[in-house]
């Protein structure tokens, strides 16, 4: 899906769906709280998404194409795997500094009531971020940044469920600082 062609209105009501599942849930918000945000009526909503359901396939395939993106410049801007990683890292710390929650790992809370097409865009973010990170720790192996003898693709997993666990604790102790803290260690451990 290539939600570029989606007109202004339609990325308003992204942007404001995004911002109520990043900071409350995507089961805690209705077409009743993007309604008053956007400017438009419940109806304008359902004419763009007719269900909730395609709302979060959109925001979940808009997501991921936007990943792609900045993951791209993160690989372009930094040569060093550990400056690429140090970079991405920041990106976690302040998404938690704003109070918000990985847009995917909190679809991924509310996965039972989302459709199969959500689900794949799910199962494609969570890949999209794995691969890269491993190709991060391969890179990084390959200049002598990181250890030789870790397994790349179990070491991603690893990188990408404490990168998850780690928002959500910060998120719940409202202190940026501790993920911070905390994909330091992890990117330490790499070497």
């Amino acid at each position: 899906m290539n939600t570029q062609t989606l007109n202004d209105t339609a990325h308003k009501i992204l942007d404001v769906a995004e911002f109520y599942t990043q900071t409350r849930g995507f089961n805690a918000f209705s077409y009743k709280d993007i309604q008053s945000d956007v400017g438009i009526k419940t109806s304008s909503i359902h004419y763009y998404f007719p269900t909730k359901q395609d709302l979060a396939k959109t925001m979940a395939a808009r997501f991921n194409e936007r990943l792609i993106e900045k993951l791209t410049v993160l690989t372009e801007k930094h040569t060093s795997p550990t400056n690429r990683f140090k970079a991405f890292n920041k990106i976690h710390v302040e998404t938690v500094s704003q109070d918000k929650f990985c847009l995917c790992g909190m679809l991924a809370s509310d996965i039972d009531g989302l459709p199969e097409l959500a689900d794949k865009e799910l199962a494609a973010f969570f890949s999209i971020i794995e691969n890269w990170i491993a190709d991060t720790i391969k890179d990084g192996q390959q200049h002598n940044e990181f250890n030789k003898e870790l397994n790349p693709k179990l070491s991603a997993q690893s990188y990408l469920a404490t990168i998850e666990g780690g928002m959500l604790i910060a998120r719940a102790k409202k202190d940026p600082k501790h993920l911070k803290k905390i994909l330091e260690e992890t990117l330490t451990r790499l070497s």
